[in-house]
């Protein structure tokens, strides 16, 4: 399987002491967003605002008192290409250093920051860096562009190949002072394969519980929810019936027939959870696991039942909008029906502690069976009013009003 190797967060401190008369320069990278397609006409060399959000770094000098004026220095940033197909070994791609200025304070240094011009570049006061000019700069050759955009048409996106990223701070005789590195590997097609549970058309795989963990495999993603409100992880899981009375006639047909999650269904694919990584001041960042667990509030599996299911990865790329690639589709059977004597649900423990979760609330959940609970299981009985004792359809449907806020749950009594 093509791998896409890529920096992901970095939170390493580089720092520079300019010895005992002098204060301390700092360069950190915020974070640098893994897209995993670049597409060069959305870059413009000679603005920068027009660029899309890549990266954030912060460069700080702290100054020993107040008769420290700052320290002289310089910036370069470069972005190479290494693409065999365009013949590019480690080939510039853009360039900027800046001629000396002098430098007291903090400022954010970002994607849309850097540009032919360099001149946009504000302190976190709100006041512009004085003094700035550009001392040397150099972008392709038009027969490279020409090449690079050649391969733009045929593919829709830059060629397989390493791009690398490098901002350094220089001293104002040119000595690197500090640096900082991102190389990112594109590997088309996006790579997204599936693991758990199940096997292509034709397999015949059986798996012994009704609550599965999907699981797949592919490269980790990260994203802005405001710049990428859809990104991340979906996906849809239906049953399979090759014969009476819905005769699926292939895995696509199934899945697109009725679903089993969403549910009810509405179509589409229902994303997975994300969760946030980190923050940089307004800038939050998020990414998602690559496993579902088939939540109780679902459509049931039913034990000698058949299903398929696909996922879809929606990543963030320079355009404006998302790209997305759907995995192959995995079909999978739910072993034969077991006996749920003795009044229970004929769930097993781990099912019912799902359960119990989903009905008490995690917090609640993790001071019960971390706590006074640890070490026991469910013993399959779960009782509506004291009275009624319910399969696990029934606490299905019930926990699927409660997540649609038709029911309320007054009290939990666990003995």
């Amino acid at each position: 399987m093509p791998k896409k190797y890529i920096t992901f967060i970095i939170t390493l401190l580089a720092l520079w002491q300019l010895g005992q008369a002098n204060g301390i320069l700092e360069l950190r990278t915020n974070y640098f967003y893994n897209f995993e397609t670049y597409y060069i006409s959305d870059f413009d060399f000679n603005n920068g605002r027009n660029n899309p959000d890549m990266f954030s770094y912060s460069l700080s000098y702290t100054p020993t008192g107040p008769d420290d004026p700052g320290i002289r220095i310089k910036i370069e940033f470069e972005m190479i290409a290494d693409v065999p197909v365009l013949g590019l070994q480690n080939d510039r791609i853009f360039f900027v250093r800046t001629a000396p200025f002098l430098f007291n304070g903090r400022v954010t240094l970002t994607s849309r920051d850097i540009d032919l011009n360099l001149d946009n570049i504000y302190y976190e006061t709100g006041a512009p860096v004085l003094g700035i000019s550009v001392e040397e700069s150099e972008t392709i050759s038009s027969t490279t562009m020409n090449a690079i955009q050649q391969s733009i048409m045929a593919s829709g996106s830059l060629p397989v190949g390493n791009y690398i990223f490098n901002l350094s701070i220089l001293s104002a005789e040119g000595a690197r002072l500090l640096s900082e590195s991102q190389t990112i590997s594109v590997s088309n097609p996006i790579d997204l394969e599936l693991i758990f549970p199940g096997g292509e058309a034709g397999e015949d795989i059986e798996i012994y519980t009704k609550f599965p963990v999907f699981q797949w495999e592919t490269s980790q993603i990260m994203w802005n929810e405001d710049y990428c409100p859809t990104c991340g992880y979906a996906i849809r899981i239906a049953e399979y019936n090759p014969g009476p009375p819905k005769n699926h006639s292939s895995l696509q047909e199934a899945l697109n027939d009725q679903a089993s999650w969403p549910w009810p269904d509405n179509g589409q694919y229902a994303r997975t959870q994300i969760r946030k990584i980190a923050s940089f001041g307004s800038t939050e960042l998020y990414t998602a696991n690559h496993s579902f667990r088939y939540p109780i509030q679902a459509k049931p599996l039913e034990a000698g039942k058949q299903y398929v299911w696909q996922v879809k990865k929606i990543y963030p790329t320079t355009h404006p909008q998302p790209d997305q690639v759907l995995s192959d589709i995995f079909q999978f059977k739910i072993h034969g029906e077991e006996s749920s004597g003795g009044g229970t649900t004929g769930a097993s423990p781990s099912q019912l502690l799902q359960i119990i979760e989903q009905i008490i609330g995690s917090d609640v959940f993790g001071q019960l069976f971390e706590g006074q609970l640890a070490g026991y299981s469910p013993t399959g009985q779960i009782l509506l009013n004291d009275t009624q004792t319910l399969t696990l359809d029934q606490v299905a449907e019930l926990v699927n009003r409660l997540v649609a806020g038709q029911i309320t749950i007054t009290g939990v009594s666990i003995q």
